[in-house]
């Protein structure tokens, strides 16, 4: 038994360290896209074809579910902020997964509000950033993008973990 404890919290180290490297980097992959000015940076976000976005939205709009279209309303108006948001989602993932598996009892004992924290601060730190960089600005609406992706991304470990913790004791109880 003892075995297998030590095993298992050499797996948690080594997944630590595995995600702590991979949120590290990807800050840094998030630093160096707020480094680009903004010319380039529209360049560099032709990965998100804001014509199809834009395309999807007039058509739902001229149909019966337009309804399903306000909280989007933002995206058709500014698609950068959706940019944002799936890259701080990323991000939240990355951090949330680096303080479960982290060998400090706090972090891991509440990893999704300190992924929440961590990931606001650092959006913020990236806005102040941007006020340097020729051709960008820094923005609240950014910021609030950023933390809306990074809450969106704890909100979905946090269904996903209730719904495996439930499944996992209901295939329990069954047996």
């Amino acid at each position: 038994m003892a075995i297998m404890k030590k095993n298992s919290l050499k797996n948690a180290s080594i997944q630590f360290k595995v995600f702590l490297i991979l949120s590290v980097l990807y800050a840094v992959l998030i630093f160096y896209f707020s480094s680009i000015s903004s010319s380039d940076a529209e360049s560099i976000s032709g990965f998100l074809d804001i014509e199809f976005i834009r395309n999807i939205f007039r058509y739902l709009s001229s149909s019966d579910f337009n309804f399903l279209l306000s909280p989007f309303y933002i995206f058709y108006k500014q698609p950068d902020k959706l940019v944002h948001l799936i890259l701080y989602a990323g991000f939240g993932i990355l951090l949330c997964y680096t303080l479960k598996n982290s060998p400090n009892s706090t972090l891991h004992k509440h990893a999704l509000l300190f992924a929440i924290i961590i990931g606001t601060v650092y959006g913020a730190s990236d806005e102040f950033h941007q006020s340097f960089v020729p051709g960008r600005t820094a923005s609240l609406w950014d910021l609030a993008a950023d933390s809306t992706g990074v809450i969106m991304a704890q909100a979905v470990i946090f269904i996903k973990d209730k719904f495996c913790i439930r499944n996992r004791i209901f295939s329990i109880s069954t047996k």
